[in-house]
């Protein structure tokens, strides 16, 4: 009896003294494990972004198992234009003369996604494109080629700001946010700018936000291709002095910048 007394005694002071350690043994635990913890998908896209040869927009939506008309290829490096695909990649006169049309993609900010939607006269001759094309090195970007069911992807963006003058369409930026787009036009009336289906000059959309102007940027519509080099080639990295000195504030300038959307 003596002895079962003296262990019921002892048995609170046994448990009093495992809970009074469990909290110095979890806060040990707790030092000893505690990591930063990493975002997979924000380590993903570091990664992706790190990698100069990837493109992070090189998704379609309509991909297709079987081989059709159309071969979109995408991770193209920036500057690429319907004359590379055609003649620098490496292919025969004959698959080079099946191509009937070259579509560039943009997003609906008209930032180019690095792909292109080469579209033939038969699936024959795209079948071989796709199997030249795919993970073949171009500018030192891995290209992918995959068939794809539309020859162009909707978008209202595009349609309204580019139409059908792909290669003809300058984006000119740099401009202060008080030049209107009449200004431009009367700056360049030397250039063969043209108001067909597309005006002259235009204000570009808002990156960021569809069908928002962007102020200080514009877009130019030329009668040629060539006539949009000549524009680009004059007019990037020049200069633009405001003119300020009525309201006492100093002159500044502005580096103007201009790329063919193509």
């Amino acid at each position: 009896m003596n002895a079962a007394r003296l262990l019921c005694r002892a048995r609170p002071c046994v448990l009093r003294s495992h809970t009074q350690l469990m909290p110095q043994i979890s806060t040990r635990l707790a030092i000893s494990t505690d990591k930063p913890k990493i975002d997979p998908v924000q380590h993903r896209r570091e990664v992706r972004r790190a990698d100069p040869t990837h493109s992070r927009r090189s998704i379609a939506q309509d991909i297709s198992t079987t081989p059709t008309k159309v071969v979109r290829v995408s991770n193209l490096p920036p500057g690429t234009t319907a004359t590379d695909i055609r003649h620098s990649l490496g292919l025969t006169d004959h698959i080079a003369t099946e191509i009937s049309a070259v579509h560039f993609e943009f997003d609906f900010n008209l930032r180019a996604l690095h792909s292109c939607r080469v579209e033939f006269f038969n699936t024959t001759s795209a079948s071989e494109f796709a199997l030249h094309a795919s993970k073949k090195l171009f500018a030192g970007r891995k290209l992918q080629a995959v068939f794809v069911t539309r020859k162009i992807v909707p978008n209202p963006t595009r349609d309204k700001y580019i139409g059908n003058s792909l290669g003809r369409v300058v984006f000119l930026y740099g401009y202060p946010q008080h030049v209107h787009k009449h200004q431009v036009w009367d700056y360049y009336r030397s250039y063969d700018l043209v108001d067909t289906t597309l005006p002259g000059v235009q204000q570009a959309p808002q990156i960021g936000e569809t069908f928002l102007v962007r102020r200080g940027a514009f877009l130019l519509h030329f009668a040629t291709e060539a006539e949009a080099r000549r524009f680009v080639r004059d007019v990037y990295g020049s200069t633009y002095i405001s003119k300020t000195e009525d309201s006492g504030q100093p002159k500044q300038e502005y580096t103007l910048k201009a790329r063919i959307l193509q």
